[in-house]
């Protein structure tokens, strides 16, 4: 058993890493459940319903740019989803991620005389909450497999939700296609999920839906153009349900 101390996680709304403003991230999930006891029954019955997710963060205030007032406010009340994703120890490969895409719900600011001004928000997921690992982060400079295969020792079913977060690009005019592949035997791969081309900073949620059958065997496929040495800063998250 590995315990982890909370000191590493990382905290990520769309393409800020927001972890210097949080001291607290709480990522819930939850099913609906549905009462089927019937006449004869000494106890009562359920069937699994609707899957919920909903987070909380909370931390301490800061006015300036891509802080935590700032993101946090433009978050609230949006017709655009936001990508929100939390490293449990941090967001380097390997690393377990919960993530979702979802709407911020609510923002506050406490301001106490004696202590620091304080901001926390809630965002529930649009979707789904999802718990997977980090395939990649680094710099994506070249066409081809990026980083080591996800071996999850057999095929599933259940769906799968991916999310791509770039936080920044160089180069002149760097551009990088990544995509998600999967394959039964670690030798032949096939595209899974595709992302929007990546051009500059961005974050990208994306899902297969259940019923689909999802290889054993996961990796990074990156295709880069642009000249004077592109760049593409980012990190990638996949997760399997079921």
């Amino acid at each position: 058993m590995a315990f982890v101390h909370g000191k590493n996680s990382k905290v990520y709304v769309t393409t800020i890493d927001l972890s210097a403003y949080f001291n607290s991230a709480e990522f819930q999930t939850s099913a609906d459940v549905s009462e089927t006891t019937a006449f004869g029954k000494s106890a009562k019955t359920y069937k699994a319903g609707l899957r919920e997710g909903n987070a909380t963060l909370s931390g301490f205030w800061d006015g300036g740019t891509d802080a935590s007032d700032e993101e946090l406010v433009g978050a609230l009340g949006s017709s655009t989803n936001k990508v929100v994703a939390l490293g449990i120890d941090g967001v380097d490969t390997g690393d377990k991620v919960k993530f979702f895409d979802g709407f911020a719900t609510n923002y506050g600011i406490s301001s106490p005389v004696g202590d620091m001004v304080a901001v926390s928000a809630d965002f529930v997921a649009d979707d789904g909450m999802y718990n997977g690992d980090i395939l990649y982060n680094g710099a994506f400079t070249a066409t081809g497999a990026v980083g080591a295969a996800l071996d999850n020792s057999a095929s599933s079913d259940g769906g799968v939700g991916a999310f791509l977060i770039c936080t920044s690009v160089s180069g002149t005019s760097p551009t990088a296609d990544i995509k998600i592949q999967h394959s039964a035997d670690n030798v032949t791969y096939v595209d899974l999920i595709t992302f929007t081309q990546v051009t500059a900073a961005t974050s990208e949620f994306k899902t297969v839906a259940s019923g689909t059958t999802i290889n054993r065997y996961i990796k990074l496929y990156n295709t880069i153009g642009g000249s004077s040495t592109p760049t593409i800063n980012a990190f990638v998250g996949f997760a399997r349900l079921g």
